[in-house]
């Protein structure tokens, strides 16, 4: 419901109850810009109120009118709805990264993203039984039958508590269903290991340093005397904004307009200002490269910062 909540994704929902259209065409029937149309079909993708097909050289978008068939009682009394796209997104991501690392049933590599890694690793917890204890020739024999290097997962099934290890006997620490998901094994009473509180490695800390999502948006210089703007977006904002202030203030900024009204007006005159940041979802296919690219494209239709009103040239993009 929160995806219909807006106008101009009322008027394309409208538009495309006659038939299938592509963005330009929607752009052209609704009088809105073909970036702005992107930016809405995306977002009902995300939320299935629309699907896409190629044709040729364009996507072609219809309806889902599997969704739309329904009434509004079957879909406000369709249980947690939001729940269940998102299990079925999991669902999705977990098979795009099974298809992408395993060939004839071998892994050919591990990844390198730690939540890929860990469906990989899923794959291989789903061989060990709960109720046994395994020593180690056993648990690298069932590795071995899908990745030479056994003693890398073997390892890494301990250090992410799928398995545990006491002495040369492994057991298993949380079973995973056959749609993925972990489940913890009932620990005996008094164990002195609950996985709850199992103290952070040096090495999680780090990979959690690492994953912890920068700040991505788009940023802009303004000129106050002239109106000009300089329009950007980056991955990390924390960045940018400080390089091109020092970069001004040392005279060697590459755009030369800039440097000289700089120069002339002097660094009072001038804003540095973060115009919106993107808003980062808990979503397997969440591409926050595409989500900035969709701000930028936003936000230089709305500006326009080229010729008298800006730094940039008809098509030119900041990006750092």
């Amino acid at each position: 419901m929160k995806a219909l909540a807006d106008g101009s994704r009322l008027m394309i929902i409208n538009a495309l109850l006659d038939k299938p259209q592509y963005v330009e065409e929607l752009a052209e029937r609704l009088s809105l810009a073909p970036s702005t149309v992107s930016f809405h079909l995306k977002k009902m993708e995300g939320a299935h109120l629309v699907r896409k097909t190629r044709d040729q050289y364009y996507l072609i978008y219809e309806l889902n009118t599997d969704l739309f068939d329904r009434t509004l009682k079957e879909l406000t009394s369709f249980g947690d709805v939001q729940r269940f796209v998102q299990e079925e997104r999991i669902a999705q991501y977990r098979g795009k990264v099974i298809k992408a690392f395993f060939k004839n049933s071998r892994l050919t590599r591990l990844p390198t993203q730690h939540k890929k890694r860990l469906i990989v690793l899923e794959e291989f917890a789903r061989k060990f039984q709960p109720d046994r204890v395994y020593d180690e020739p056993e648990v690298d024999a069932l590795i071995a039958e899908q990745f030479n290097d056994y003693c890398t997962v073997r390892r890494e099934l301990v250090e992410e508590h799928y398995l545990e290890r006491t002495g040369p006997r492994y057991k298993v620490v949380k079973s995973i269903g056959r749609e993925g998901g972990a489940q913890y094994s009932a620990q005996p009473e008094g164990a002195t290991k609950n996985i709850s509180n199992i103290m952070k490695t040096r090495a999680e800390i780090k990979r959690e340093y690492k994953e912890t999502p920068k700040q991505a948006g788009v940023f802009k210089i303004e000129n106050k005397k002239n109106g000009k703007i300089l329009l950007g977006i980056s991955l990390n904002l924390h960045g940018p904004l400080n390089r091109y202030k020092f970069e001004l203030r040392m005279g060697v900024h590459a755009h030369k307009d800039l440097q000289e009204d700089w120069k002339q007006y002097g660094p009072d005159n001038f804003l540095f200002e973060i115009v919106e940041t993107v808003k980062v979802k808990d979503d397997p296919n969440f591409n926050i490269v595409d989500e900035l690219t969709l701000l930028e494209q936003i936000w230089l239709e709305k500006l326009q910062p080229y010729g008298e009103k800006g730094y940039m040239l008809p098509g030119e993009r900041m990006r750092i």
